[in-house]
């Protein structure tokens, strides 16, 4: 009985013991509860506050200095405007939202689909479907860098990488990158490093391969040119060769071959796409050009260093590693010959670019003799006369009209080894340039704006070939164009072919056999023998074009 009533009596004084302990532990569990209340009630507010600022972002706030006063354009109008900031444990991170589709930071830019009009052979090759093709564009930036693009000069930017290759143009494939750019010429290879040095997805590291030559609907053109590997890397391997020589001007890299050698080709496949291209830089850009064709930069010389003042780097045989922090790959073009000006630098056209070549060979003239003011002389009319296939057979004759019509006649065609120079003093003495329909008439680059051209169309259908060698780019550059186009009496087939032939009767079923039987029947077999009576109104309506 003690022992169970002592063991009654010493639970009980426990229990007290424990109620008090009890209630001091409950009443510091509820100040630490209210205190972690409070505590997360003012980190919401806080974390509330900045989602507000990210959505209304403060006027005053001036990402770039190209994009002040854009506040719409900041607040997602724009494709690559819109900047968003990432909260982290340890750090900031700044990410560019497109409109357009986005996949694990590549951003897609679409981009129209552009016709060419025929050029010895381009209407057939260029309907390959590169239609469905897009711009695509990769992006690494640092904190605090906006940018957006500007389809004249490229990228906007401050010290951002960027990367923006254009495979829709028909007639070109172009890479433009900003950044942290080598270029190994030997290996015929580009790499853009990655600003932030980030691991990142590796869709991001894209590739393309790019043949820098503007002529990429001909087959036969691009076959030979070298292929240049162009590449995004983070930088973090060591698949990313380290420079050894560092630039501080942008590399233009293109590749001389396919035609070269061919005067319109020259100008039209290299020349005025390299015109586009670096000219917005005022010489202060670096040529890299893929080539064993020393004897052609000889020959261009003089318009390579006045489009830039720096040496020619030659990528086929240079083992070194050029590091640039701007670079384009390959060459704008838009169509032949020619130059759009809504869609180049600064809005360059042709009337800039036949300025360029008088100002690069010292030419005089810059506008040609306007009769009545001339104090009695004649207009100079340069007559080319072809040695080869599409000559003139009465050339004497033709020269006997011309002075009849009025004017001073000039005799020049350029030589194999003639210097370009020569050719275009001569060209910009003159005031009408006249030939058949071939790459003499390259020259008109040469003559004073306002000048004439006369291009005299063989038979066989060929005027619109005719016309978008020389036609639409002569008038581009504020030209005067006019066309002749013969008939088959006037043509040396009528000595090879019957009259009833399809060479006379349906010309398009010739041309429906392919470039080089067209051009074997209508271009390397055919003179012409110009009718000078008919031919001769066309000589009274140049003249009358240089009255003022």
């Amino acid at each position: 009985m003690g022992y169970e009533m002592h063991l009654i009596k010493s639970p009980h004084r426990m229990e007290s013991r424990k109620l008090g302990l009890a209630l001091l532990v409950g009443f510091c569990i509820g100040v630490v509860t209210s205190f972690i209340s409070i505590t997360l009630s003012t980190a919401e507010q806080q974390f509330s506050l900045a989602d507000g600022a990210r959505a209304n972002p403060s006027p005053e706030i001036n990402l770039h200095p190209h994009i002040s006063g854009e506040k719409e354009r900041l607040q997602g109008r724009s494709a690559t405007g819109v900047i968003r900031m990432k909260q982290t444990s340890s750090s900031t991170n700044y990410s560019a939202h497109s409109t357009g589709q986005t996949k694990d930071g590549a951003v897609e830019l679409a981009s129209g689909k552009e016709t060419e009009e025929a050029n010895h052979g381009e209407h057939a090759d260029e309907r390959v479907q590169h239609t469905t093709q897009k711009q695509e564009a990769i992006e690494s930036k640092p904190p605090g860098i906006a940018d957006r693009f500007n389809e004249h000069i490229g990228f906007e930017r401050g010290e951002a990488t960027k990367a923006a290759c254009d495979l829709s143009n028909p007639r070109t494939d172009v890479c433009e990158l900003h950044g942290d750019v080598r270029i190994h010429g030997k290996s015929s290879s580009v790499v853009l490093v990655s600003a932030d040095r980030q691991p990142r997805n590796p869709e991001r590291r894209q590739s393309w391969q790019i043949k820098p030559y503007a002529r990429k609907f001909d087959k036969a053109a691009m076959a030979h040119i070298q292929q240049v590997s162009v590449r995004s890397s983070n930088g973090l391997g060591d698949d990313v060769p380290r420079c050894t020589t560092n630039h501080s001007v942008p590399a233009v890299v293109f590749a001389i071959g396919g035609y070269s050698g061919n005067y319109y080709h020259d100008f039209t496949d290299v020349l005025v796409p390299l015109f586009i291209t670096s000219r917005r830089f005022d010489g202060e850009v670096q040529l890299v050009i893929g080539t064993t064709k020393l004897w052609w930069i000889s020959k261009y010389e003089p318009i390579l260093r006045k489009l830039s003042r720096y040496d020619i780097v030659y990528s086929g045989s240079d083992d070194r590693v050029h590091c640039y922090p701007h670079a384009i790959i390959g060459l704008h073009s838009h169509k032949a010959m020619s130059i759009d000006p809504a869609r180049a630098p600064n809005g360059y056209s042709m009337v800039d670019f036949t300025r360029f070549m008088r100002s690069t060979y010292s030419l005089g003239r810059d506008s040609p003799i306007r009769l009545g003011d001339d104090g009695g002389r004649k207009p100079r009319l340069l007559l080319i006369p072809r040695k080869g296939t599409r000559r003139f057979t009465n050339f004497q004759e033709i020269v006997g009209v011309v002075e009849e019509s009025g004017f001073e006649v000039v005799v020049a065609e350029a030589k194999m080894g003639s210097k370009v120079a020569e050719v275009a003093r001569v060209v910009n003495s003159c005031d009408v340039m006249m030939g058949v329909h071939g790459a003499g008439l390259t020259n008109f680059v040469f003559l004073p704006t306002g000048a004439v051209i006369i291009q005299v169309v063989p038979f066989g259908n060929l005027e619109n070939i005719s016309r978008s060698c020389f036609g639409y780019s002569s008038e581009d550059a504020k030209l005067h164009y006019l066309e002749y186009s013969i008939r088959e009496e006037e043509s040396s087939l009528i000595e090879q072919y019957p009259r009833d032939h399809p060479v006379f009767k349906d010309p398009k079923s010739i041309h429906r056999k392919g470039w080089n039987k067209m051009g074997e029947v209508y271009l390397d077999k055919q003179n012409v023998k110009l009718d000078v009576n008919r031919f001769r109104p066309l000589l009274l309506k140049a003249r009358q074009l240089l009255h003022p």
